[in-house]
């Protein structure tokens, strides 16, 4: 008789881990290019526009002389550009250039192209379940930490 028990939230969390770690880096191998920290950067900076950098260390939950040298690195790829705030002379906005766009959309779409071939390799029960979860998934990916 098969085991009709929901997982203990630990079970749970511990194969949620693993899983969504397994999977992210086969799409960050996918990506190629930037590391996971500096893509992710960019890619905030993409869906928040300008921002300060502590702000964007804060939102990326690194130090600010870890986002420090992010924003060089990325400032000297052509990715990302600095200016003055106008509502704080003594602060700068970080802003994605065109080709910083470029290659956020670029990321994306490698990313999503080896998910598909992924997921076209499911069970249509599979692909329900997941379909069926997507909301929480997505919910969980936005809970701020305690």
């Amino acid at each position: 008789m098969p085991d009709t028990q929901p997982p203990s939230l630990a079970e749970l969390s511990r194969g949620l881990s693993f899983a969504i770690g397994r999977a992210n880096r086969r799409m960050l191998a996918a990506g190629q290019g930037l590391g996971q920290g500096h893509l992710n950067a960019l890619a905030t900076i993409f869906r928040s526009g300008p921002i300060r950098p502590g702000d964007l260390a804060q939102r990326e939950f690194v130090s600010a002389p870890t986002m420090t040298r992010t924003l060089r690195d990325l400032e000297k790829l052509g990715l990302v550009s600095r200016k003055p705030d106008a509502r704080d002379g003594r602060s700068i906005l970080v802003s994605v250039t065109a080709d910083g766009e470029h290659e956020v959309l670029r990321a994306r779409s490698a990313r999503a192209e080896l998910l598909a071939a992924l997921l076209a390799r499911l069970e249509p029960d599979q692909l329900a379940t997941l379909r069926d979860a997507l909301p929480a998934l997505e919910r969980l990916a936005t809970i701020e930490a305690d």
